[in-house]
């Protein structure tokens, strides 16, 4: 294989393509006022349609890395989210051809993450692994800060022009092409036995996966419409808490390794503490400051739960089963977040409606994930 210090590069740069869809979250205040007749949740889906085909996709591509190069599936991968990134750009005159685009995208975004996962279990040890897993964290948030603040600056000329962010994507192609390796395919028969391999602590990483996506991705769809309600900028300004958030979200993939060590299997009670934490604060304080603070402490804590999810999980697995299981289980919290507008808005709803009703609500239902998640972690068994 390629030497480990050119797998690392191929790997983490192509993780900073997983979240390049928080491109739209600068806008997505500018294109309900441009479609002002269509349901705010159906323009939200612009940033979860994505998530939801990673439910078809991710198991897809788990059960096509037994047979197929990993290293083929991240390129397709990252073409596929090319395409339908550029494609709104040039083609936006109602709200169903942006939606195209988030469908391509979404077609290449199951492919990626269970594969590159997947790629590190085949090259890395136990220690290694749960290193890079961090940094992979904070390369996922650093392109995600890097999308959104190109978007941001682009929707300047026009919130269209925020599509041409995915150029950047081009570069990234390159590097996967030149580094990354090709992954291991399990041979002897080996490869037709592998599957889904369940327990109960596999399943309790399942259960509190779907639910803290379903809650944190509020942020992402709620922020730039939670600033606008409240007097307090444009898309401009909701760039930079999309930014606090994805600057959150480095510092807690750099921090992984470490909570990892100190906590044990309590890194996810951490986790949903200081989102739970953060959603409250932009709630109870709602200016300027305290929503970036906010919004960087709900990054933090997502950085740090989605590299400790996938992190136990594959330490709970055989090998042959790493890929495939986990693309099913980042089916399942995709479903979490692709769902999140259809849940917590009509949640939202009973008890008033308003965004900032949005922001509580998540906020409690993640403080006491946080709550159950301190006995849960210590009964499970792995």
């Amino acid at each position: 294989m390629k030497s480990k210090n050119s797998a690392r590069i191929g790997i983490l740069v192509a993780c900073t393509r997983s979240l390049s869809y928080m491109a739209f979250s600068p806008v997505i205040a500018s294109i309900a006022e441009a479609f002002p007749e269509t349901d705010v949740s159906l323009i939200q889906m612009i940033m979860t349609l994505p998530s939801l085909l990673f439910i078809v996709f991710s198991p897809l591509a788990g059960k096509l890395a037994q047979f197929v190069r990993k290293k083929t599936l991240v390129i397709l991968s990252l073409l596929l989210y090319l395409a339908g990134g550029i494609f709104p750009f040039f083609f936006h005159s109602n709200i169903w051809l942006i939606l195209t685009g988030s469908v391509i995208m979404g077609c290449g975004s199951g492919m990626l993450m269970p594969v590159i996962n997947s790629i590190i279990c085949d090259y890395f040890d136990d220690a290694e692994r749960g290193q890079l897993m961090g940094f992979n964290a904070t390369f996922v948030a650093l392109g995600a800060m890097f999308f959104s603040f190109i978007s941001g600056q682009l929707s300047r000329l026009g919130w269209h022009y925020s599509f041409l962010c995915f150029l950047l994507l081009i570069p990234v192609l390159l590097v996967v092409i030149k580094c990354l390796p090709d992954g291991i395919i399990f041979s002897g028969g080996t490869a037709s036995k592998s599957g889904f391999q369940f327990s109960p602590y596999i399943a309790f990483l399942f259960v509190i996966g779907i639910i803290y996506f379903t809650m944190q991705n509020a942020f992402n769809t709620n922020s730039s419409i939670y600033i606008s309600e409240m007097g307090i900028g444009g898309a401009d300004t909701a760039s930079s808490a999309t930014m606090c958030n994805t600057l959150g979200g480095i510092v807690g993939g750099l921090c992984f390794g470490f909570l990892a060590a100190k906590t044990k299997r309590q890194i996810e009670t951490v986790a949903l503490a200081m989102s739970g934490a953060g959603f409250l604060l932009c709630f109870f304080l709602p200016s300027l400051i305290p929503i970036l603070l906010g919004g960087a402490m709900v990054g933090f804590g997502f950085a740090v739960f989605n590299a400790a999810g996938t992190y136990l999980l594959s330490k709970s697995l055989k090998p042959e089963n790493n890929a495939f299981t986990a693309s099913i289980y980042m089916a399942a919290i995709n479903l979490g977040a692709a769902l999140s507008p259809m849940v917590v808005n009509p949640v939202s709803d009973i008890f008033g409606g308003t965004t900032a009703m949005r922001f509580l609500v998540t906020g409690i239902v993640i403080a006491l994930c946080a709550l159950v998640s301190v006995p849960a972690n210590l009964s499970c068994k792995k």
